[in-house]
């Protein structure tokens, strides 16, 4: 079966106070990064972090797309200001500094290489 030219996927998460992964870039596919939205549903102010995760030469490099970022009670905030593109293996990660009360939508577009 022959692979799909464009691919839309969510992933939904639930972040903790360890790093989450939300979305890894599949074999094949380039993906650009559409959304990523946090909400708090917490009556306290919390902080997020989005990083994304790329392999060279065997070693892990993080690079953060978002840090410690502050979402209000109740609030929804864009943790990525611009497209952002994944090759093929890449990670996109998620970690808050209170567990289970920051809600988090990646919303990517595949694209066969």
């Amino acid at each position: 079966m022959a692979l799909a030219l464009n691919n839309y996927v969510t992933k939904p998460a639930v972040a903790t106070t360890s790093q989450v992964g939300i979305y890894t870039a599949p074999a094949g596919y380039n993906a650009v990064v559409l959304c990523a939205q946090a909400t708090n549903i917490d009556t306290l102010s919390h902080d997020v972090t989005l990083s994304h995760v790329r392999t060279i030469s065997g070693i892990a490099v993080t690079t953060y797309a978002s840090y410690k970022k502050p979402i209000a009670t109740s609030d929804t905030i864009e943790l990525a200001t611009g497209k952002l593109t994944l090759a093929p293996g890449d990670i996109f990660k998620v970690s808050a500094d209170v567990n289970d009360q920051l809600h988090i939508l990646v919303t990517v577009l595949e694209t066969l290489i």
